[in-house]
């Protein structure tokens, strides 16, 4: 019986070791990123972007605390412009842009 319960502590503490080190981006470790716009959409903050090296789809939210170089503001971004910074993965899953820069 105390052998089943020590497996069981065991592969529980596993597990929680496991869960904390694969969420390192989770953590809000700054992502770097570059692409070409496919497509604004101001009224939700977001600008969707594709690496074209790797041909990686993703989508970022900008927010009051993003820092834009060479922007007014998302509006200012149109399809195929080329953008650069980084971003940080929140509790939502969503990419929250910590800086980005029109190049």
């Amino acid at each position: 019986m105390y052998s089943i319960h020590r497996r069981f502590v065991m592969c529980g503490v596993v597990l929680l070791v496991l869960l904390f080190a694969g969420s390192s981006v989770w953590a809000g470790d700054a992502v770097p990123f570059s692409g070409n716009v496919k497509k604004v959409i101001v009224a939700k903050n977001k600008v969707a972007i594709k690496d074209p090296a790797t041909k990686k789809r993703f989508t970022v939210v900008v927010n009051e605390k993003s820092k834009l170089t060479g922007l007014s503001g998302i509006s200012d971004l149109k399809k195929g412009d080329a953008v650069s910074g980084q971003y940080v993965v929140n509790d939502k899953g969503l990419y929250v842009v910590t800086e980005m820069t029109k190049k």
